[in-house]
């Protein structure tokens, strides 16, 4: 059995770990169970401002935080109160466990330093051996930096939800005014099949079509650059014009160079928009296709084989002003049972995880199906197993206009 420490051996061991205290770089103060000041260490003068001989063995410990007598987190421990944490610390632990220590933070006054710190407090208790308590010992970090920049990230993080949300308004918005302004009852009675895959919340593909009085079938494609908001509005005027021109039982070319004058007189440089238009003749089996910018217009047979295909040979709509840009337009005729494709070039140009694009060949094999299936639904089917989880980078549209006997 190892003997006891003699007297003289307690208090030697005593002092030493109050010096060891004393001496902490880490600001810390001792309260006894009565809440008077026993040790006020170096790093805690440097902190508060006050030296160690204003507060020992007094209970005027809270002049170094605050401007009036409040509680420290010390003192609840010592008291073993919690009733008031709640209403002194901002941010702290529930002390289901005091004796284990407790853990709080908040912003103190610093009234002899004379300025505001944000201080990070743990407070113990400290019992005799018979669990009587005879101390609490308080330990302080500075942590103003550090939360400060807390409250700048979060006042950003606030504003930018702010401008988030209000994007959102105007997206919601935009997106009612350009839904308007398509009349898909018209797109309904023209009996063609599309799809539109938007890049982002916007589409710069537009999709129309619509019947002239006297039955003609018109059927535009259009892409404008890029994706999003910027390209949808640059493929507004296309709308209303398409619509004018088409009731006023206006030819295809005709229809080109309208729009096209719109859109160079209203575009900003580097604007234009990319297109394919087909007018179709159903009762003379018989049309006319305008490719500018887009990929080549697909005609199909029965079985889905292409059997023809009309490149682009104009300038986008937009370029220029010049007719002589976008003048070119080929005729057909069919006698079999036959359907036109129109896509846009994010069809092609989509890329799935490993990097291959969609490809030319890999859209002949989707477009192989019989006249009779959903091809719209099949194609898209197809581009989406392609892309994987990978978004698309370019709005993608496809148009399938059916050319019966």
């Amino acid at each position: 059995m190892s003997p006891q420490p003699t007297a003289a051996e307690h208090g030697q061991a005593t002092n030493f770990a109050v010096t060891l205290m004393e001496h902490l770089v880490v600001p810390t103060f001792v309260l006894d169970a009565e809440q008077r000041v026993l040790i006020w260490n170096q790093a805690c003068e440097r902190l508060t401002g006050i030296p160690a001989r204003e507060v020992i063995g007094t209970r005027d410990h809270w002049r170094a935080f605050y401007d009036s007598p409040r509680p420290c987190l010390a003192d609840l421990v010592a008291r073993n109160d919690w009733s008031l944490i709640d209403k002194l610390y901002t941010t702290h632990d529930e002390p289901n466990t005091p004796a284990h220590g407790v853990h709080a933070e908040n912003w103190c006054s610093m009234p002899r330093r004379n300025k505001q710190l944000y201080l990070v407090v743990d407070a113990g208790p400290v019992f005799d051996d018979s669990g009587k308590l005879i101390a609490v010992v308080e330990t302080l970090r500075d942590n103003t930096e550090n939360k400060l920049i807390q409250i700048k990230v979060s006042e950003q993080a606030s504003l930018l939800q702010h401008h988030y949300d209000e994007h959102e308004r105007e997206a919601k918005m935009a997106r009612r005014i350009l839904n308007h302004q398509i009349r898909t009852d018209l797109i309904r009675q023209a009996g063609i099949q599309y799809t539109v895959m938007p890049a982002t919340h916007f589409s710069g593909d537009l999709i129309l079509a619509a019947r002239s009085p006297d039955g003609r079938l018109h059927a535009l494609l259009a892409d404008a650059t890029g994706h999003g908001l910027a390209a949808a509005v640059s493929a507004l005027p296309v709308v209303q014009e398409f619509y004018r021109l088409v009731e006023q039982n206006e030819s295809l070319p005709g229809i080109i160079e309208s729009i096209n004058f719109v859109l160079a007189t209203s575009l900003p440089a580097g604007r234009f928009v990319a297109a394919g238009l087909v007018s179709l003749d159903e009762a003379s089996h018989s049309g006319e296709v305008w490719v500018g910018g887009i990929p080549g217009v697909q005609m199909l047979d029965d079985a889905g084989h292409i059997v023809r295909r009309f490149e682009s040979r104009n300038l986008p709509l937009g370029v220029t002003r010049d007719a002589e840009g976008i003048k070119t337009f080929e005729r057909f005729t069919w006698a079999e049972p036959t359907r036109l494709v129109m896509l846009s070039d994010g069809v092609v140009e989509a890329t799935g995880p490993t990097g291959e694009a969609f490809g030319e060949a890999r859209l002949a094999g989707s477009l192989a199906i019989r006249r009779g299936d959903d091809l719209v639904a099949h194609l898209r089917a197809a581009l989406t197993a392609h892309l994987d989880t990978v978004p698309a980078h370019d709005d993608i549209s496809i148009l399938v206009i059916d050319c019966p006997v």
